[in-house]
């Protein structure tokens, strides 16, 4: 743990939960596993903005606890790598809508924004929102409940939410507000993905919504208010107990599977890259993987010709030609580990993340420093080791050009230098100045890198917020305004004026173009911690 990796998980929490939240989970992240009275005294705000700050970051999995060994209080930590994914929160729910549909990545989203969640509670939130918007848009709404359920059913068959369930109620934790929190342990890996058994009774109650602002606006008192929720509560959740979040291992098992399609479809063909992705669905279906695994489990040749959508259309023969082809490649992606049965072929994972992680530090080393950098470094990546002449020879490049890229690239960190001596004393006359590449440094060193630019966006696009803050508002009461029926041009104007108009929009495209270099950036993280996992004996 880094100090920016430090700096991009209180910006995190900053901009998600607000300054109390981020004080404590600061305080966590720089002091361990700390009781709440050293929570307390180490942040100086009061116990009940501590247990709510708790309470927050429990329920969003990104704070753990346990009793201390003398069972006397508990024992708080924060993990940094589960804050650190919230900056991957959005690419989760597009996936969401890319695999189930707007359903899921509502779901998706839900599951995030509340960070646990009833299976009925969510179907019931999710529901109302979709019917909300299917309404105003002008659409039929029919089923939406039953189809939000099949979705959420679906997320799970594929892995893609888990259950967890509640902490040991026997242990006596109210004296540090752990009680109140509601805090979870993620079940065993049997019954990570079991449905509950009355998963009939989970149903969508139309309707629930309009009541509930209906008893708003007659202003009913807070107490019997709160006495008939909580009684709705017990009778409308057959599910309770029965918790569930989103399970970020398969997120990322996906992220890595498309990586390796799309670097098959550019290598090869796109047909070579369908083949793969039936290669991986089958991987997956079967034994789920971890990102640290080096290999995937067996799969036959016929297996794959089976499973094969219907286009594009190919005969068993053609399939296992491609297989062939991908197995004899230098990429080496695909092994071929036995001949029986038309071929049993591995998917290499340890070397698809090496050459993923290559291929991403090239297109930093070429977008910072030229073609002609990049051509060195990956010269030197072939050759291994090489001498100042040996790369501009090779390289094709003058003496005095090549020694200035190879020291421009020593001085950032990207090269290294080996020194081979002839003779015991090192004199530079008898020893050999051999340049190199080691992947594994310069991928660290990339990673923190990544780590302080999406900590320079995320405080950019606040402080872009919080300047313009007064002139979004407005803005958006105008769009909502512009897209209610009967809205005059005099009404809108006096709103918001053609300057201000302007200028909100270009305040939106650059906050856009922001949150996507965001997005850009974190796909390089993904990358690289994906090979520093695959390669942790380097």
């Amino acid at each position: 743990m880094s100090l920016l990796q430090v700096g991009l998980a209180c910006s995190l929490l900053r901009e998600s939960f607000g300054e109390l939240v981020e004080k404590v989970g600061t305080y966590l992240l720089h002091n361990g596993g700390v009781s709440l009275t050293d929570i307390i005294g180490g942040t100086g705000i009061t116990q009940n903005q501590v247990k709510k700050s708790l309470c927050v970051l429990i329920q969003h999995q990104l704070v753990t606890f346990k009793a201390h060994s003398k069972g006397s209080h508990m024992i708080y930590h924060m993990t940094i790598a589960s804050v650190l994914l919230m900056v991957r929160y959005p690419r989760c729910i597009h996936t969401g809508k890319v695999l189930f549909g707007d359903s899921g990545e509502l779901i998706i989203e839900d599951l995030l924004q509340q960070g646990q969640s009833l299976m009925s509670q969510c179907i019931q939130r999710v529901s109302e929102r979709l019917e909300e918007s299917l309404t105003n848009s002008g659409h039929e709404v029919s089923s939406v409940g039953k189809i939000v359920k099949q979705q959420f059913i679906a997320l799970v068959e594929g892995q893609f939410v888990q259950r967890v369930s509640p902490c040991n109620s026997e242990v006596d934790v109210a004296q540090n507000g752990a009680q109140e929190t509601g805090g979870i342990k993620t079940t065993t890996s049997e019954n990570k993905f079991v449905l509950p058994s009355n998963i009939e009774a989970i149903r969508y109650v139309e309707g629930r919504k309009r009541g509930r602002e209906e008893d708003d606006a007659e202003e009913e008192p807070k107490a019997k208010k709160m006495k008939r929720s909580e009684e709705e509560s017990k009778e409308e959740e057959p599910d309770a107990g029965i918790v569930w979040h989103l399970n970020f291992d398969r997120f990322h098992q996906y992220f890595r599977d498309q990586a390796i399609i799309q670097a098959v479809g550019e290598r090869v063909d796109s047909t070579a890259a369908c083949i793969m992705r039936t290669v991986l669905n089958i991987v997956s279906a079967d034994t789920p993987t971890l990102l640290s695994q080096a290999n995937s489990t067996e799969v036959y040749a016929h297996q794959v010709s089976e499973r094969m959508p219907p286009k594009p259309k190919l005969s068993r023969e053609e399939v296992e030609q491609y297989l062939k082809v991908l197995a004899e490649d230098e990429t080496r992606l695909l092994s071929l580990s036995s001949i029986g049965g038309g071929g049993e072929y591995r998917v290499d994972y340890k070397r698809a993340s090496e050459l993923l992680c290559q291929a991403t530090i090239e297109a930093i080393v070429r977008e910072r420093f030229g073609a002609k950098a990049h051509r060195i470094f990956r010269l030197l990546i072939t050759k291994k080791m090489l001498e100042q002449l040996q790369v501009a020879e090779m390289a094709m490049l003058p003496s005095k050009e090549a020694k200035e890229i190879l020291y421009t690239l020593l001085a950032e960190s990207f090269v290294s230098l080996q020194e081979v001596p002839r003779t015991p004393d090192y004199a530079p006359s008898r020893t050999f100045y051999l340049f190199t590449v080691h992947l594994n440094k310069v991928a660290r060193l990339l990673l923190e890198r990544c780590y302080q630019t999406i900590n320079n966006l995320c405080l950019k696009r606040t402080s872009e917020c919080n300047d313009n803050k007064r002139l979004l508002d407005k803005y958006e009461v105008y769009e909502r305004q512009s897209e209610a029926v009967g809205s005059s041009g005099d009404e809108l104007e006096e709103l918001l004026t053609p300057d201000e108009k302007k200028r909100a929009e270009s305040v939106r495209r650059s906050l856009n173009k922001l949150e996507h270099a965001e997005l850009q950036v974190d796909e390089s993280v993904f990358i690289i911690t994906n090979y520093l996992a695959t390669h942790t004996n380097l």
